[in-house]
């Protein structure tokens, strides 16, 4: 590429990265300026509401991350390595593509007084439940499936998996093998999943919205509330409230690494000793447990939903926005990996690391400035912020794994870098760049609190709708619209699974 052309892309590569990332500026602003005045924290603590969100934040946050590593860590335990595992693998990323707001409304007509199981069996129906545990079990259950496919790819090590097999055939048990193997080798990149787990299960408003209490809600929740109002003392005991959030954040990710200390302590020397551990029948029962709640969810948002009832704007608003911000990061990423910087671009994970409610709250801040809030694109910007970190999150290590060996040969053959990436790199990269592509519409659609505060209520999309009518109105119609936010993704990850299989059959010689 000629040089001038090459620092005009560069220019504006990070110029497009910068209006992404470019909230986390006024996001910052916003949680420190309240911060610096004593009389907005004993406003803010004079709230009688405030503890009890407190207790349900933390009780389901507990809930969400623990739970989610338990079932987690025994499927391991239980099935890998192992044909089943491979099974299970295949299976994940259709539930991924299961919505949240879409598995939590399904939960709710499941289980809710007045829901299907009540009807049936009206003693097992949950008592009134203040403290969001029901809200941590429902998060657990679906983090747990994101958790197995960040596993499934850390475990993929082949070595790892031999040397358990010869820990298995030495007659040591499995859990040792996970404890004195397994958990060391995966452990620093497992305690960056967990940050990010925890701190969406902190700052998560619809589903919290539509399973947590109501009257206070979770910490996140009343946080919103006061946001959303006009009068600028509430405002200001948002911004202290989500500042809340990132200061457990800290305290969760300080306990858990003072945990990871002390259970390090406790892998004793390789002393022969065999210990007998069974964990057949609670990982079977787990690792059914994963795919059936999604066929549940898809049968109960069945059963339910009048299909007479979908709001056709915001159907077709999902798919365009979803559509497009996936295509503008793709192609965004694919120019960041190629000519962006190799080192020292930690903060791209920002967005999936922290909270999100302060970062939407720095993006509405800037809308407010540039005059550009309630405008479809502005709606695309903002999730772009999360779309595009999740989206590197499956490309870079497909990316990193394309043989070096053939850029140095097309280098010798006098290639240069332009005709290197687009006849070499993307084909290479082109079914993870189909799977990122569907991971990002995913998290598109996913997106509740951008797009009703950026676009000031004037595009409603699948998820706005299913939220709205999960406080009253009708089941059906809340069915309706939640079975829609479940197709959609999964339309789109078929898509991308057909598309792959369809490139990998012309093109075996390149796997």
């Amino acid at each position: 590429m000629a040089t001038p052309l090459r620092y005009t892309l560069i220019l504006l590569l990070w110029t497009f990265m910068a209006a992404i990332y470019l909230p986390l500026v006024p996001a910052a602003f916003t949680l420190i300026a309240p911060a610096l005045a004593i009389a907005h924290w004993l406003a803010l603590f004079a709230d009688p509401q405030l503890l009890q969100a407190l207790l349900a934040t933390l009780v389901s946050v507990t809930l969400a991350a623990t739970g989610a590593l338990s079932i987690a860590l025994l499927t391991v335990l239980a099935f890998w390595p192992g044909a089943r595992w491979a099974r299970l693998c295949t299976r994940l990323p259709w539930l991924l593509a299961v919505p949240h707001v879409a598995f939590a409304t399904s939960t709710l007509l499941l289980f809710a007084e007045g829901g299907m199981l009540y009807r049936i069996l009206p003693f097992l129906s949950p008592l009134l439940d203040r403290y969001g545990v029901g809200l941590g079990i429902t998060l657990a259950v679906k983090e747990s499936a994101f958790l197995l496919w960040i596993l499934s790819a850390l475990l993929s090590e082949k070595q790892l998996s031999q040397q358990v097999i010869v820990l298995d055939s030495l007659g040591y048990s499995r859990l040792q093998c996970l404890n004195w193997l397994v958990l060391p080798s995966i452990a620093p990149a497992l305690g960056k999943v967990m940050l990010a787990i925890v701190a969406w299960s902190l700052s998560v408003v619809d589903v919290a919205i539509i399973l947590g209490p109501g009257n206070p809600p979770t910490l996140a929740v009343l946080s919103w509330q006061w946001l959303s109002q006009g009068d600028a003392d509430q405002q200001t005991k948002g911004a202290l409230a989500s500042l809340l959030l990132v200061l457990l954040l800290v305290i969760f990710a300080l306990v858990g690494y003072l945990l990871w200390r002390g259970w390090r302590r406790t892998i004793p020397a390789i002393s022969g000793v065999r210990l007998h551990f069974s964990s057949c029948t609670a990982g079977r029962s787990l690792i059914q447990l994963l795919p059936i709640s999604g066929v549940v969810c898809a049968v109960v948002l069945l059963l339910m939903a009048e299909y007479s009832s979908l709001n056709r704007d915001a159907l077709i608003n999902s798919l365009q926005m979803g559509v497009l911000a996936s295509t503008l990061a793709l192609v965004t990423l694919l120019i960041w990996l190629e000519w962006g910087p190799q080192t020292g671009h930690r903060w791209v994970w920002l967005p999936i690391i922290l909270p999100a409610l302060p970062l939407v709250t720095g993006q509405y801040t800037l809308a407010l400035y540039a005059e550009q809030d309630g405008q479809f694109i502005t709606v695309v910007w903002g999730h772009l912020l999360w779309v595009t970190p999740w989206m590197l999150f499956v490309l870079k290590p497909a990316w990193q794994r394309i043989d070096a060996r053939l850029i140095v040969i097309a280098q010798t053959l006098g290639w240069t870098q332009n005709r290197i990436f687009w006849q070499v790199k993307c084909p290479l990269i082109l079914r993870p760049a189909l799977i990122a592509f569907a991971v990002g519409f995913s998290v598109s659609i996913a997106q509740y609190m951008p797009t009703l505060w950026l676009g000031a209520g004037r595009y409603p999309t699948l998820t706005t709708e299913a939220v709205a009518l999960s406080s009253g109105g009708s089941t059906a119609i809340l069915a309706a619209q939640a079975l829609w936010q479940l197709l959609l993704p999964l339309v789109v990850f078929a898509l991308a699974a057909s598309l792959s299989a369809w490139v990998g059959r012309f093109r075996q010689g390149l796997r």
